[in-house]
């Protein structure tokens, strides 16, 4: 007979197997692979370790295993994963959404608050999944936030994760910001960019070498090429009072910061929970 497996094998099995993979926190891979191919919170698999395994439900669960022992990041095969308290769907169009990057939405929700802000004109330049841009429209209802891309197949993956969370105060637009900036002011200007340099790319780990799309990690330059032309267009796109806050790579806090000071912007830095300079904020004196 052929043996039935229960949850609990397949995690007791699958654990060592990601393990010898080099798989990132195997046992909680599987445990969120299972909960995905069963339709159950993950913590409902600890009440029910001895469930079994129909063949269509372990078939797709295979096929998930031989995925992620390829390396491909698991958020792409479960096909979503959380952002700032929100569901965001994720394909290969776009780089996956990072829980450090909720930083830049913190702070920028900070900032408005201070200031008394709730209707801001809000723009997101290199928005991929649209999460930065959903997210700080979900929080501020009266903002206007405007979201843009190079990758038509980014945009489109944004507008879905726009209507899934009921966000209606989002414009999505197609731009390549090195090559042409909006002619319109904002109070808010936000960005993650690639900032990878092209000599780190070999050091990637496959999961975003092999699987993350390319343009959105490395600018194929030193990383900081979006940085230069930020600091040079800002000025221009940025309401009297307005500021900016853009996301950067470890040990690029230095070379940015004086970018936008010598644009003549008052800069502040901002470190991650891991004590990483994370953020680059500026506005005007």
């Amino acid at each position: 007979m052929e043996k039935i497996w229960t949850i609990l094998d397949l995690i007791n099995w699958c654990k060592p197997y990601f393990e010898k993979q080099g798989v990132d926190s195997p046992r909680l891979t599987i445990e969120l692979m299972i909960a995905h191919v069963l339709h159950v919170p993950r913590i409902q698999l600890y009440t029910k370790f001895d469930r079994p395994f129909s063949d269509d439900e372990l078939s797709t669960l295979r096929a998930m295993i031989k995925r992620r022992a390829a390396r491909e990041p698991l958020q792409y095969i479960l096909g979503e994963t959380e952002f700032y308290g929100l569901p965001f769907a994720v394909s290969p169009a776009a780089l996956i959404p990072r829980p450090e990057t909720e930083l830049l939405v913190e702070y920028v929700l900070k900032r408005l608050k201070q200031d008394s802000i709730s209707d801001a004109s809000i723009l997101d330049i290199g928005t991929g999944t649209g999460c930065i841009a959903i997210a700080l429209a979900k929080n501020l209802p009266e903002a206007s936030v405007y979201a843009l891309d190079v990758s038509e197949s980014a945009l489109e993956l944004a507008k879905t994760n726009a209507e899934r969370n009921s966000v209606h105060n989002v414009q999505f637009g197609k731009i390549n910001i090195l090559e042409t900036q909006p002619k319109r002011r904002f109070r808010v200007i936000v960005a993650n960019p690639p900032y990878i340099g092209l000599d780190y790319m070999k050091e990637l780990e496959p999961e975003l070498s092999n699987h993350e799309p390319r343009t959105a990690l490395t600018d194929e330059a030193d990383g900081l090429r979006f940085y230069r032309r930020f600091a040079e267009i800002f000025p221009a796109m940025l309401e009297e009072g307005g500021s900016f806050a853009v996301e950067m790579g470890f040990g690029q806090a230095s070379a940015v910061e004086a970018f936008f000071r010598e644009a003549g912007f008052q800069v502040e830095i901002v470190n991650d929970y891991a004590g990483i300079a994370r953020i680059c904020a500026g506005w005007r004196g």
